[in-house]
């Protein structure tokens, strides 16, 4: 007797053997097999209506009248298929899946009555047709239901295992005809064939109740049916360029399926007619059945061991190439020769190169289209383009009969050229399938029109001008806040004149829009603000006009009160006094400036805000490097309208001048939390353009918001080349944050790539490694030490991980390798399964093969088993760590994070000795270690 334990690994090993062979992870056994049950179970009762319609139209009515019955056929689809598209509007895939097979079970319980008499000729013409037809709507039904259940990467995985599993049903269906045909007939064998779609019934009822389906990240998913129009489904694929070139290959391969299932078919006829006196009845059907039970179990054996591998290793965007060659192979000789055995290697194209590479790869790449066209697009495929192409090579065909070899041969060279074009456009259409699916909160507007096509930039200024029509002030100037981004002259009398019937408050944004727009002293602007104060009763307005003015000296020291009680008003005097272009002699000018400075220092020294706010914006109007010194102080006021004022004041007069304050801007910066006040700090750090202060800048920025650090990044890369040597030292540091590592990254990306290049393997050899140790005892270190309470330390490496993930690809976006990184690092945490499969693909697609390989574990959506197999491959094997020397690795790292990490745990633990130990580690670290050192020695 073999005891339990041993039974246990036994099973286990075989378990293993099974889920390497496959490719399936541990836990999805049952969940895949539903869907191959269901693949077996409708593919058997469609071969056998499809092998025996295909005998019977074959021996009854002849090969020559074929393009008829591809004609019909056509026709027919292309009503299929706009019921079908319709009924996606109004049900599920799941409904439209049952109802197909209900069509299926009555196709074959019919045929089956009639064949047993002696129907008209027409019955062979129906039966063909509505095999075929029954045919392409499953394939299609049965895919678009399956997506449901799957994202890209398990799509990679486990769909050749479906078709395999269809292929399988395939054989049955062959080595049923060959067996049972002399015994049963036609009839017997129709009717077992209805008997398998009924059980298939069965089988997609139990996925829809016990499998969970993997939603599209949109607002309308595959699932709940979209309610588009029939004219915006156009549009969809009329914009998608990638759409467009896969939807005109699926047609062109349709085109060259028929004409070469018509030439097989018409040399298979002529051979068996020439070869024997008195055909058999049923002799063609047992052929086909032959042939296709053989094709299928190759189709099964390259399904399951080798498609997936192949995609795997060769990339998707190269596999598809293997249809259109092996098609130009076969008529290269078939054109000068007509032999069986190129016959049958048509069939062999037909049957199984087609379903076992075209159509896996077909459901692969629909994947990159766009999210609210990909519900539709097998369905369009294989009901609205397929039939379209059966329906051009019918006509073709009834031309060129005699020639139709070279047809296939011309078909062949053009589904060539269209694979090259996908080949080519694959990768971005993935990253640009992410783009649309992701908010994009850092584009402005200009960024979004030179994203689109001239027609689309043209239809969104039309839609903006339209806009100026409503009857919201809001929305007008929304409008106008648009406009003046672009910059158009040619807008901007239609622009005062909707401004001009504003109320006061909407005026008054109006006017603090045109501060910071090009036309902000253009002499319409300027009339029409002028006309404003006079003709409008509002006094708010008027004090707003009169102080915009002022600004640019349009008003007259005279006419205007320096002691006015208003607080708006006297700011405008005081700019009056200072900036006034009327004609002044020098000691008028003098004296009035001198009042100025007076009455601004008495606002300067207010216990007001307002006014504290007012006096630093007047202040900035002055080109001085005292004016900006006057400023600093108050960038550490308690008030945050007065320190906004500061920064701005600061910003606008900053330069090289004020090198010596760039301390002090820095440690405003770090201690800072609003927005405004920071960029225009960062600002002002720009113009004092001090190299030496870059590392300082880059560790503030670790906790800068994203649109802080975009700003920051095009400040630091204003400085130059001769920062170039200290960022590749920074981007290699692992001392630092990696969010400061990254943006070096990015930086030294763009003013030196190929030095940045050069040295990308170095730095991500060691990141790489570092996400492994994280991952692997972020997973097992409580279980290792169950006895403590280790969840800040997993917590903590795992963040760690993350961290080092999100490093390497950002990097890889730096050095060129990905388009977007930040849409990448975003989709990566995303927690739809679809959006992060999308990710992992763009990522195997655009970044160095080898790198993908080694990260390719850990960003992929893995079982965990999965992943430690993958840490321990890369390791050889991780050694037992006691919890002790865990921390004092940690320790020893250079990264900060870690120290941190581990001094923190010992100190919750009460490890002994963890006070002595910190304080030596003290002397060899640096600054910012220190501050958290102290906090925890002072602790009780």
């Amino acid at each position: 007797m073999v005891n339990n334990p041993c039974k246990d690994f036994i099973r286990e090993m075989l378990q293993r053997i099974f889920r390497k062979v496959f490719g399936i992870y541990s836990g999805e056994g049952s969940h895949a097999f539903r869907f191959a049950r269901l693949a077996i179970l409708w593919a058997f009762g469609s071969s056998c209506l499809d092998t025996l319609s295909d005998g019977l139209f074959l021996e009854k009515i002849g090969a020559e009248f074929l393009p008829r019955a591809y004609l019909s056929i056509a026709l027919g689809m292309i009503g299929v298929s706009t019921l079908v598209l319709y009924s996606l509007r109004v049900t599920s895939p799941y409904r439209i899946l049952i109802f197909a097979l209900g069509f299926g079970v009555l196709i074959c319980a019919t045929s089956a009555f009639f064949v047993g008499t002696s129907p008209p000729m027409w019955f062979y013409y129906a039966l063909k047709i509505a095999s075929r037809m029954f045919f392409a709507v499953m394939i299609a039904c049965s895919w678009t239901f399956t997506d449901q259940y799957h994202d890209l990467q398990d799509a990679k995985r486990v769909y050749s295992i479906y078709s395999a599993a269809y292929f399988f049903g395939t054989i049955l269906s062959g080595t049923a005809i060959n067996l049972l045909l002399d015994k049963v007939g036609f009839s017997g064998l129709l009717i077992c064939a209805s008997i398998s779609i009924l059980f298939a019934m069965a089988q997609a009822k139990g996925i829809a109740l016990k499998s969970k389906a993997v939603h599209d990240d949109t607002m309308e998913g595959v699932f709940s049916g979209s309610r588009d129009s029939f004219s915006s489904v156009v549009q969809l694929i009329v914009r998608s360029k990638f759409a467009i070139v896969l939807l005109c290959l699926s047609l062109f391969v349709q085109l060259l399926l028929t004409v070469t299932e018509f030439n097989y078919m018409d040399s298979f006829g002529r051979y068996f007619h020439s070869s024997s006196q008195e055909l058999a009845e049923g002799q063609i059907a047992e052929f086909l059945g032959k042939c296709r039970a053989l094709i299928s179990l190759c189709n099964i054996l390259f399904g399951v061991f080798f498609y997936g591998r192949f995609v795997r290793r060769m990339g998707l965007n190269n596999v598809i190439l293997i249809t259109p060659l092996f098609f130009a192979a076969v008529y290269s000789g078939w054109v000068f020769h007509d032999a069986m055995f190129l016959a049958i290697l048509g069939l062999v194209a037909v049957d199984g190169i087609l379903f076992t590479v075209e159509d896996n790869c077909f459901n692969l790449l629909s994947n990159a289209v766009p999210a609210k066209l990909k519900s539709k697009v097998r369905i369009i495929n294989d009901s609205f383009f397929e039939p379209i192409g059966m329906l051009l090579s019918s006509l073709l065909l009834f031309g060129l009969q005699s020639g139709s070899r070279w047809l296939g041969f011309t078909l062949t060279l053009i589904v060539l050229v269209l694979a090259f074009t996908i080949r080519a456009i694959y990768s971005k259409a993935l990253m640009i399938n992410l783009k649309d699916n992701a908010l994009h909160f850092e584009r402005k507007l200009k960024g979004w029109l030179f994203s689109m096509t001239r027609r689309e930039q043209k239809e969104a200024k039309k839609d903006i001008l339209e806009s100026l029509r409503s009857n919201s002030e809001e929305t007008q100037l929304l409008a106008i806040e648009s406009l003046l981004q672009l910059g158009d002259q040619s807008v901007l009398p239609r622009i005062l004149q909707v401004a001009g019937h504003f109320g006061t408050h909407s005026k008054i944004q109006f006017l603090r829009l045109l501060e910071t727009s090009s036309f902000g002293s253009d002499s319409r602007v300027i009339d029409a603000i002028d006309n404003w104060t006079y003709e409008n009763e509002s006094p708010e307005l008027s004090k707003w006009a009169n102080y915009y003015l002022a600004k640019r000296g349009l008003h007259h020291p005279e006419k205007v009160e320096e002691d006015h009680p208003d607080l708006l008003l006297r700011g405008a005097a005081i700019l009056t006094m200072k900036k006034s272009l009327a004609n002044q002699s020098l000691d008028y000018a003098a004296l009035n400036r001198t009042i100025a400075a007076k009455k601004l220092d008495l606002m300067l020294k207010s216990n007001l805000i307002d006014e504290m706010s007012l006096a630093l914006d007047i202040l900035a109007e002055d080109a001085s490097l005292e004016a900006a010194e006057k400023a600093l102080p108050f960038l550490s006021h308690e008030s945050v309208l007065v320190k906004r004022s500061a920064a701005r004041c600061t910003a606008r007069l900053a330069d090289k001048r004020l090198s010596r304050h760039a301390p002090r801007l820095i440690e405003e910066l770090s201690a800072a939390r609003d927005n405004a006040f920071r960029l225009s700090l960062i600002d002002a750090l720009g113009k004092i353009a001090d190299s030496t202060t870059i590392k300082e800048i880059l560790l503030a920025s670790v906790h800068f918001r994203p649109n802080e650090r975009r700003r920051t990044e095009e400040m630091i890369v204003q400085m130059g080349l001769k920062i170039v040597p200290l960022l590749l030292t920074l981007t290699k540091d692992i001392a630092l944050p990696e969010r400061a590592r990254i943006l070096a990254g990015k930086i030294l990306g763009r003013l030196a790539l190929p030095q940045l290049q050069a040295n990308l393997i170095d730095i991500l050899d060691i990141e790489i490694e570092r996400a492994y140790f994280y991952f692997y005892f972020g997973h097992t270190i409580q279980n290792q030490h169950p006895l403590y309470d280790l969840e800040m330390l997993q917590s903590a490496l795992l963040t760690g991980y993350q961290s080092v993930i999100d490093f390497i690809i950002h990097l890889l976006g730096a050095a060129g390798s990905l388009e977007d990184p930040e849409l990448l690092v975003r989709a990566l945490h995303s927690r739809n399964a679809k959006v992060h499969s999308h990710a992992v693909e763009s990522l195997e697609k655009t970044c160095d093969t080898r790198i993908f390989r080694l990260i390719a574990p850990l960003v992929d959506d893995l079982p965990l088993e999965e992943k430690m197999a993958a840490c321990l491959s890369w390791q050889g094997d991780y050694p037992k760590l006691t919890l002790s020397e865990l921390l004092g690795k940690l320790e020893q790292s250079p990264s900060l994070f870690d120290k941190v990490v581990a001094v923190r745990l010992k100190a919750k633990l009460q490890m002994p000795n963890w006070k002595q130990q910190l304080r030596e580690q003290m002397k060899q670290s640096d600054e910012t270690f220190h501050q958290f050192a102290y906090e925890l020695l002072e602790k009780p």
